[in-house]
């Protein structure tokens, strides 16, 4: 049982019992295959291979916390012997020694098994298996069945557990969204305990508003949107296209290019869905109608880029070209201000004229 490396995450800040430990960016190529299930059921005991951990007044400080290549031949020579090395190892060409990240909870291994009475299973009740994706670390309930920190929960008081939460999941939106007209008074709470901000948000996230450089205080420049808490107002969905097409980086501090168009496909609202809408009104491609689209893109060009590729293959290309469904793209008298011999010099005239 990996013991050191399970509790790494046993009280994640501000986290939900339910919250997930964050999959390491880079993980090791070479994996040890070791079967918990297997080595319970042979009656193992924890200190059988996990002897160091026994002695560790902090988490990731004990040298052996994890078992050695020694650990394991005092039962497995005989597959050494043979050269079977995939016995242990998922790959072999870079098998290295596995060590332990730095511990994010403060906390003693040495202090709690002496009140589990090494009971291990009391902290671990689901021990890894080989190529089992789930994470089986102690949750923040099984810190809290003993520890009572309910008050310091409620006021995300973490730094007595956590020295740094930069690799944990925060806690439930739900729980932790700054609720109402939060931006008014949020400078007060600032101001009498600036830690607690500082577990979630760095700097550079207050100065975002606060520099010398912001036109327009935040509650200018969002009126609905609480951005501490990313909350939007009900009827949001209805008229966030308005939003983003005045703002669109605003919009991608928060939101990636995939959860726009996973909604969108969602919705039939892109050519790429399985049965795509017309997201045009009915007169968009009738000239004097109202909706015509010939005014809507002189008024606003990029809002149809955004939308429909510019290159030779556009629709604006493939109909207005000379020829084409959308007529001559040009107005009557171009021929008077523009000579032939310019269209070999200008890359926007070769991609209609050849």
């Amino acid at each position: 049982m990996r013991i050191g490396l399970a509790v790494l995450v046993v009280m994640a800040a501000a986290c939900s019992p339910a919250a997930q430990r964050p999959t390491a960016v880079e993980p090791p190529r070479d994996q040890i295959k070791i079967p918990h299930s297997v080595h319970a059921k042979a009656d193992v005991k924890c200190i059988a291979c996990h002897e160091g951990v026994y002695d560790e007044k902090a988490l990731g400080t004990a040298l052996e916390a994890l078992p050695s290549e020694d650990t394991c031949l005092q039962c497995h020579k005989e597959q050494k012997e043979k050269n079977n090395c995939g016995f242990c190892h998922t790959d072999v060409q870079h098998a290295a020694k596995h060590t332990l990240a730095e511990g994010t909870v403060i906390m003693s291994h040495e202090k709690h098994i002496e009140r589990v009475k090494e009971d291990c299973t009391t902290c671990h009740k689901d021990l890894p298996e080989p190529f089992v994706a789930a994470t089986t670390v102690p949750r923040m309930s099984d810190c809290l069945s003993c520890h009572d920190h309910a008050k310091q929960y409620t006021e995300t008081q973490c730094t007595g557990c956590h020295p740094t939460l930069n690799k944990l999941a925060l806690k439930p939106l739900s729980d932790f969204s700054h609720q109402g007209n939060y931006v008014a008074r949020h400078g007060a709470d600032a101001r009498s305990s600036a830690e607690n901000c500082a577990q979630c948000h760095d700097q550079t996230y207050c100065a975002d508003c606060h520099a010398k450089t912001v036109s327009n205080r935040i509650e200018v420049k969002f009126p609905e949107a609480v951005a501490a808490g990313f909350i939007h107002r009900n009827d949001f969905v209805g008229r966030h296209s308005i939003e983003a097409a005045g703002n669109e980086a605003s919009c991608r501090k928060c939101h990636g290019t995939s959860f726009c168009q996973s909604c969108h496909t969602a919705q039939n609202l892109t050519t790429v869905a399985a049965n795509p809408r017309d997201p045009h009104p009915l007169g968009w491609t009738i000239p004097g109608s109202g909706d015509f689209h010939g005014e809507a893109a002189r008024r606003d060009i990029a809002s149809c880029a955004s939308c429909h590729d510019q290159g030779p293959s556009s629709n604006c290309v493939s109909c207005h070209r000379v020829g084409g469904l959308g007529g001559n793209p040009h107005p009557t008298s171009w021929l008077s201000h523009h000579e032939t011999k310019e269209i070999r010099s200008n890359g926007m005239c070769t991609t209609c004229h050849i």
